[in-house]
């Protein structure tokens, strides 16, 4: 992966390769692509724009970060990262949040925030188990309708999550090459589970788990599932709504994913935990 070149993107000519490369990750319509002249905004006040560059120059995938303020407290929130198709699963993704971390630590940040669809298992193991963040708020349709290929006909429910980027976890995973999955905390009991394959059906959520950690399986591809099947995917999305929602009322947080071949799994931890 040392051809490829994380850098900053301020000119704009390039912000404006970076709508088209919007276009080909997501699949959205004009009217969701952020345009160049917002991406240079950011840039100028502080956000973070990042171009990941293949060795014949080609942007290949972007990330995209503006200053957040909330109860005081200074950070990024991480809008949007992406890869291409053909260069997906070669460590770009985790090079542009490394970079991007480095951007915020030289602007005095701590803290980066972003949301992600809690029933993509991909997302989900890079988020939590590859950079070490960890998520305790969910949002119920955060972005309403949505009609893009990855969401169209399910509400947006998203989880957001709190990568502390100063934190020694955190710091170990940037400094490693850590493909693993790592292994089920097979002593947990299970609050959510997937039953049947290829497209499996939510079991009886347990909503009452008092065990210091607990699990939450969703199912292997959740898009595969949902051009597959609808109504299963919306049954999905409103049990697995029901189950984080349980648990994050009552402390508990996401502190870790495992993928496994029914899936994968959530660890929700007491929020002590991270």
């Amino acid at each position: 992966m040392d051809e490829v070149t994380i850098r900053p993107v301020s000119d704009s000519d390039t912000l404006r390769v970076l709508e088209d490369v919007q276009r080909r990750i997501w699949g959205g319509p004009d009217s969701e692509v952020v345009p160049a002249h917002q991406l240079r905004a950011a840039a100028a006040a502080g956000g973070v724009v990042l171009g990941a560059f293949a060795p014949d120059g080609r942007v290949i995938g972007f990330s995209y970060g503006f200053l957040g303020r909330r109860e005081g407290r200074l950070f990024l929130y991480s809008h949007m990262t992406g890869v291409v198709d053909e260069w997906r699963g070669r460590d770009v993704g985790f090079r542009l949040k490394r970079a991007q971390r480095q951007e915020a630590l030289a602007r005095g940040l701590d803290l980066i925030v972003w949301t992600f669809d809690p029933l993509q298992s991909l997302n989900a193991s890079f988020n939590l188990h590859r950079l070490g963040a960890v998520a305790r708020r969910y949002y119920v349709n955060y972005y309403g309708e949505m009609t893009d290929a990855l969401n169209r006909g399910v509400e947006s429910d998203r989880l957001e999550v709190d990568w502390h980027i100063t934190d020694h976890r955190v710091a170990r995973l940037m400094d490693i090459d850590d493909s693993t999955t790592g292994q089920p905390a097979a002593q947990a009991p299970v609050a959510l589970a997937a039953r049947g394959s290829p497209f499996p059906r939510p079991a009886d959520p347990v909503l009452d788990h008092d065990a210091v950690q607990v699990r939450l399986g969703i199912p292997p591809d959740f898009t595969a599932l949902r051009r597959a099947d609808l109504a299963l995917a919306r049954e999905w999305r409103a049990v697995s709504r029901r189950v984080f929602q349980a648990y994050f009322a009552r402390g508990y947080a996401a502190v870790d994913f495992v993928r496994t071949a029914a899936g994968g799994e959530y660890l929700l931890g007491r929020s002590d935990a991270d």
